[in-house]
């Protein structure tokens, strides 16, 4: 009797515009190459709960399913992969048994882009379908949400995250300086002008409106002249 196919999930998590790619460690043919992060459907496990899991336990990560590419690819002659999209809700992903991770635009998924990875083959036929879904999702406000403590930086990220909002958090430059240790941070998001404006205010920031892009899309900025202390004191 020929033996049943087991299911790998692997999730293509999107945020502002861009899919987290990870590389592999092992085994040592595939090392240094690049997947979706993924792994195997436990026997009785739903597709959406194994794929939560698996970015849980390999990037320490929460994420939320938000939809599924088309088809699915054979994986050698026992396996066949099937890709989730989705969102991040918690904190960042990291490395874990992976030695690197980077966020990738749709320009990048295709193979001639000079910054293109080398993609192992099994996710490659999905790279197509996910380059027009990045295309098609709006790439951020333009705005910024700029704070001065850690703390309220993380708790602005983990509420537009939790509506449901793509967010990412960076650590600012102060113009002329390098050390970071005093150096805001910054929230990048896709949420609407009035919910970041709520949320600063709540948390005693402010919106970087002066770098705005002009298409509306979420960008990397030179070192900005920032006020180096919140606007008004955090209240009791």
């Amino acid at each position: 009797m020929e033996a049943a196919t087991r299911t790998v999930v692997a999730a293509a998590i999107m945020q502002n515009g861009r899919v987290l790619a990870t590389r592999r460690t092992a085994p040592p043919e595939l090392a240094g190459r690049w997947e979706l992060p993924g792994g195997k459907v436990e026997p009785g496990e739903r597709p959406d709960d194994a794929v939560e899991r698996e970015i849980a336990e390999e990037l320490g990560c929460g994420i939320e399913v938000t939809g599924w590419l088309a088809g699915a690819v054979p994986i050698g002659s026992a396996h066949v992969l099937r890709v989730a999209t989705a969102r991040l809700t918690g904190v960042e992903p990291t490395p874990g048994e992976h030695d690197a991770l980077r966020w990738l635009g749709p320009d990048e998924l295709d193979p001639a882009h000079p910054d293109a990875v080398d993609w192992l083959e099994p996710d490659r036929p999905f790279l197509t379908e996910l380059a027009a879904l990045l295309r098609d999702r709006p790439a951020g406000t333009g705005l910024r949400a700029i704070l001065f403590e850690e703390d309220d930086a993380r708790a602005v990220l983990a509420r537009l995250r939790a509506d449901g909002y793509d967010a990412e958090l960076v650590r600012e430059r102060l113009a002329g300086e390098d050390d970071d240790e005093d150096h805001p941070w910054a929230v990048l998001s896709d949420a609407p002008e009035p919910v970041l404006e709520l949320l600063v205010d709540e948390h005693d920031g402010w919106l970087d409106r002066e770098h705005q892009d002009p298409a509306g899309g979420s960008t990397r900025h030179d070192p900005l002249e920032l006020p180096t202390e919140p606007r008004r004191l955090h209240r009791p």
